[in-house]
C-alpha cells in the first residue's frame, strides 16, 4: 500500500504541448495495475519513472496496444513493471 495517496497522471505530447490524463489511484494503489479508460487510450501515453539501475535518470514508460494485461468493454488494464513510488512527476 501507498504510504502517502498522491495523484499521478499519464502524460502525452501533442503539437509541442504537454496532456494529463489522472491515474484512477484507488485501483492502481489496490491492485497495481493501471485502469484506463478505452477513450483515454491513444498513442504516446506515458508515465515517467526512476531508473532502478541508474538511479537519478529519468525514462519515459509508455502504455502500448501490447502492453495491455487484460480489457472489458469499457477499461484497459495495464500491469506497472515498477513501484509506484519510482513514479516521477507527481502533481501538489
Amino acid at each position: 500500500m501507498i504510504g502517502k495517496m498522491r495523484t499521478i497522471y499519464l502524460k502525452v505530447k501533442q503539437n509541442g504541448f504537454f496532456r494529463k490524463i489522472s491515474v484512477d489511484m484507488a485501483f492502481l494503489a489496490a491492485h497495481k495495475i493501471i485502469r484506463l479508460p478505452k477513450y483515454y487510450f491513444e498513442e504516446g501515453l506515458f508515465l515517467s519513472h526512476k531508473n532502478k539501475s541508474e538511479g537519478s535518470s529519468i525514462e519515459e514508460y509508455y502504455l502500448t496496444r501490447d502492453k495491455i494485461k487484460n480489457e472489458d468493454n469499457d477499461f484497459y488494464y495495464f500491469k506497472l513493471p515498477f513501484k509506484i513510488e519510482e513514479i516521477t512527476d507527481i502533481s501538489v
